[in-house]
């Protein structure tokens, strides 16, 4: 049925007799509880484990809040993250962007060099770059995943091409094993966006540990959360030094894994070492980790349970071999509106009504911009050499390192991608499903 029969949200005729009536026209909703259920206060018992709050992070605190030779709780953190993503060596940071800067800088990203990374994700996977005086180069995703597409990372390599970033996107792990095959052969360093991805698996082998460094942000809502904070993981001890020498002073002189540098203590002036209570917040989270993931892959199921049969509105899949642990955003594509059916923005407004929580997907804008990230005006329109420092390619013409390019399967995307709060996972499986039903409903409506 077109939109313009349907009319959704326009107060237009009802819907068809055998459809039941959507609560946009007046029907009964068909969400029923409370959403995201607050934990129990005062002594009461939490409803949902994961959501135990207990004071015994912050009273471990020590008096003082920096330690500077990353030993204590810093030690601790980097030991137990490293054993969960099976790698050698991890270092805690501010947070997740400093993991990035620091993994691009390590790997050797500077000016006339350009790093690949997909148009698809938060802009901090791709400024970093520009601190180092590199140049995005914005790639395709895959339409199952939402990862970047191993086919047109290969096709933009050049001659000037250090590395590829890998997005995890929403916990959704890339196509790892091919990636790295590509990058190896062009002798592309490989860096992991692992931001949403705590304790997701491709093949057999954590997330983080595929590529060269892998970056984690724990940031406040993320799977691990340390309020702010992030921790980059590698194999690599030349490269764990590079990063240490980046931010770390403190640790420098003694905490080094290939003594690359005899430069006594002075790090490269920034001061990437993180807050005491982050790590102790952080610490606690990640001993829940796996049962947050637990119960956020069953609320996928739940979901994909109550749609199942039904048309227009396609969950975003894990690829082949992948375990999706996180779940950070419940991602689907709604296909009807590019069909020429209701647009997204009604099918939207008839789901809100019958109380499901949804909306359009967060990262197919970038804020305050109202453009996808490879048209943001950072990277195309805006003139980054009237900052100073070092926020571009000198040794390139600024036309040639702002010139607008065509992503077609991202930018279809994002007019089609709409999600639901990760906060699901603190749901019953009786609010999670009546959200299931009432997208069929809509669904079933716009047939």
């Amino acid at each position: 049925m077109a939109s313009s029969e349907l009319a959704i949200g326009r107060g237009g005729p009802a819907v068809p007799a055998e459809a039941e009536r959507l609560a946009i026209h007046g029907g009964p909703a068909a969400v029923t509880g409370r959403a995201f259920p607050l934990p129990a206060l005062l002594g009461r018992p939490m409803q949902l484990a994961w959501d135990v709050v207990t004071l015994a992070p912050i009273m471990a605190i020590e008096r003082k809040t920096t330690v500077t030779d990353g030993s204590g709780i810093v030690e601790k953190f980097e030991q137990a993250f490293a054993r969960l993503t099976g790698s050698s060596f991890a270092l805690a940071m501010t947070n997740g962007t400093a993991t990035l800067h620091s993994a691009y800088f390590a790997v050797g990203v500077g000016p006339g060099t350009e790093v690949i990374v997909p148009s698809y994700t938060w802009h901090a996977t791709a400024t970093p770059i520009l601190l180092c005086g590199g140049t995005p180069v914005f790639c395709e995703i895959d339409p199952r995943s939402l990862t970047i597409d191993p086919d047109d990372f290969e096709r933009r390599i050049t001659s000037r091409t250090k590395a590829v970033c890998a997005v995890h996107i929403w916990g959704n792990p890339a196509e790892m094993d091919r990636i790295v095959e590509i990058a190896r052969r062009h002798n592309v360093a490989v860096v992991e966006d692992c931001s949403h991805a705590h304790g997701s698996v491709y093949k057999g082998k954590s997330v983080g540990k595929w590529g060269d460094v892998g970056c984690f942000s724990l940031n406040a809502s993320k799977p691990v959360d340390g309020g702010e904070a992030g921790v980059a993981v590698t194999d690599n001890p030349v490269l764990f030094d590079r990063m240490l020498q980046l931010g770390h002073f403190g640790r420098i002189q003694h905490g080094q894994a290939a003594r690359t540098f005899k430069l006594g203590d002075m790090g490269l002036g920034l001061k990437y070492r993180p807050h005491m209570c982050a790590i102790h917040l952080a610490m606690a989270s990640l001993s829940r980790l796996s049962e947050r993931n637990k119960r956020s892959e069953k609320v996928w199921q739940w979901l994909c349970e109550e749609l199942s049969g039904t048309e227009g509105l396609r969950p975003i899949s894990a690829l082949p071999g992948a375990y999706r642990a996180s779940y950070f955003e419940y991602l689907f594509a709604y296909e009807k509106g590019s069909r020429g059916g209701p647009s997204r923005e009604e099918f939207l407004n008839a789901a809100r009504a019958e109380g499901v929580p949804i909306d359009p997907d967060r990262y197919s804008t970038m804020p305050g911009t109202d453009k996808m990230l490879h048209q943001a005006p950072l990277f195309t329109e805006f003139d980054r050499r009237t900052l100073g420092g070092c926020f571009y390619d000198p040794t390139r013409p600024y036309e040639e390192i702002s010139r607008l390019v065509s992503l077609p399967v991202t930018e279809r995307l994002g007019r089609e991608l709409v999600t639901l709060s990760y906060q699901l996972y603190r749901s019953t499986e009786s609010y999670v499903r009546s959200c299931g039903r009432g997208l069929r409903k809509v669904l079933k409506a716009l047939n």
